[in-house]
């Protein structure tokens, strides 16, 4: 027998290939500890209790919040997705509206099931031909707002996986003028404030609950995120009750030593650092303005398509003619390099100050050369067009779960009620969510995004020749 995933991990931890990717550290380049294990004990005399802090632990989450310019900072060890069911389920009652962005995250609609709250959609606009998902217009969440004032809450995405930015403020004025709290899946953006280059936190901007995904862009291990609460419409002690109810109750005390950590390095070298690295990143994106058949999404969008701002530490490219798994693909055999996502019309790479700033022009330089390569000239345009459909909800997501369900072809299942969740990954955004009625153009793009090498999750057929759907 042998430790086969052990294994592995330790065989690719060695074989060179660089990670443009999640999380932040870039696989230990900014972490610097030797003996991580040291640090791996369990609530001993002196070292409080995540659960019930009133020592150590509740001294680092305040200087969090301090640093975070947050009212209370709560450490969250089963990532981002556990922190947002936690500010859902700290809010809203059964029955309860919830307004939400139709490209939240699938953490956010199993949320929905956990709480029997009543999601109502807002759809983002998107960018341009490349049909990815942009901002959500302080307008259309208006409109949201004025019919359906009964709503307990709003809950977005910003930034996007692809870094895009939405008006905040704006939205936050609409939420608070109604007496709805204002959530906001902030995992992507933990970064944010740290640079003039990026753009203010979702908590200076209004936001009553802002969720940090400290791993994705910051020097912390997977599974690390901080749940910020700001002002007063939301009840601190009842989001520490629902904290303790679905987080394990034996936390890791290396996940939270590091995000204490993590804080106080960029809290004493934080400006120096991002200062160099952005001004680094904005010189380099500069040479990718010449891409003939490809083109860099970049700040020119602030403005439009319901953007407010972009994170320029992500390089996202849309590549018009050709799928972006393909150049994914690529970059990995041919470059040895690991990007973040490949999707069907565009592929993506994480950039942070743990980088090593020479692979970073590698990266460049690589995308450079496919652009111009007979790969891409040679290959039929084949334009993606925005997917994101805004389906009939024909019973709650928690309804649908709970129901009987039955697996049917996959090619039969227009007008059936989804019982499960079909969702590309990444970056994890449900196309279906249990409790919508499945129509024919949906089955045609998921058809179309499968042959272009997009992996589908959380359905029970990994091939897609069964749907589950409701009896």
């Amino acid at each position: 027998m042998t430790a086969k995933l052990y294994e592995k991990l330790a065989d690719y931890s060695k074989n060179g290939r660089y990670p443009f990717h999640m999380p932040g550290h870039k696989m230990g380049r900014g972490l610097e500890i030797n003996d991580i294990f040291a640090l791996d004990i369990t609530e001993i005399e002196g070292f409080d209790n995540l659960h019930k802090p009133d020592g150590i632990i509740k001294e680092a989450q305040e200087d969090y919040a301090r640093f975070f310019g947050a009212e209370r900072s709560f450490f969250c060890v089963n990532g981002s997705t556990g922190a947002l069911q936690a500010a859902i389920m700290s809010v809203c009652m059964p029955g309860d509206k919830i307004i939400m962005a139709r490209n939240c995250h699938r953490s956010v609609y199993s949320s929905l099931i956990l709480t029997g709250a009543v999601p109502v959609f807002v759809m983002p606009e998107y960018c341009g031909k490349s049909g990815i998902p942009a901002g959500i217009s302080p307008e259309a969440l208006k409109r949201a707002v004025c019919a359906n004032r009964d709503a307990r809450a709003v809950i977005i995405t910003s930034p996007t996986a692809e870094g895009i930015v939405s008006d905040i403020e704006e939205i936050a004025r609409t939420a608070h003028d109604n007496n709805m709290v204002l959530i906001v899946d902030e995992a992507h953006g933990a970064h944010f404030g740290l640079s003039e280059c990026f753009p203010d936190t979702a908590i200076g901007m209004g936001a009553d609950i802002a969720v940090h995904s400290a791993h994705k862009t910051l020097n912390c291990p997977t599974q690390t995120a901080v749940l910020h609460a700001g002002g007063t419409r939301v009840d601190c002690e009842r989001i520490q009750e629902v904290l303790s109810v679905i987080e394990t109750s034996s936390p890791s005390y290396v996940f939270m030593a590091l995000l204490d950590r993590c804080r106080d390095l960029l809290e004493n070298y934080g400006q120096k650092v991002y200062a160099d690295f952005t001004e680094f990143v904005l010189n380099e994106r500069k040479k990718l303005a010449g891409l003939k058949n490809m083109y860099l999404l970049d700040t020119d969008l602030c403005g439009k398509y319901g953007i407010k701002a972009l994170d320029i530490s992500k390089i996202v490219i849309v590549s018009q003619n050709i799928s972006g798994v393909y150049v994914s693909d690529i970059l990995r055999n041919e470059y040895n390099i690991e990007l973040e996502m490949g999707c069907a019309g565009h592929f993506m790479a994480i950039t942070s100050p743990s980088d090593d700033r020479k692979q970073i022009k590698r990266l460049i330089n690589a995308v450079i050369e496919i652009d111009s390569s007979a790969i891409i000239n040679g290959t039929a345009e084949n334009r993606i067009t925005p997917r994101l459909l805004n389906l009939r909800q024909a019973v709650t997501p928690r309804e649908a779960f709970y129901s009987k369900a039955e697996d049917i072809d996959f090619w039969k299942a227009e007008g059936r009620v989804c019982a499960e969740f079909i969702i590309p990954y990444p970056p994890g955004i449900p196309l279906v969510s249990p409790g919508e009625e499945i129509t024919e153009e949906m089955l045609e793009y998921i058809s179309f995004i499968v042959k272009n090498g997009v992996e589908i999750t959380g359905v029970k057929s990994k091939a897609l020749e069964k749907l589950r759907v409701l009896s």
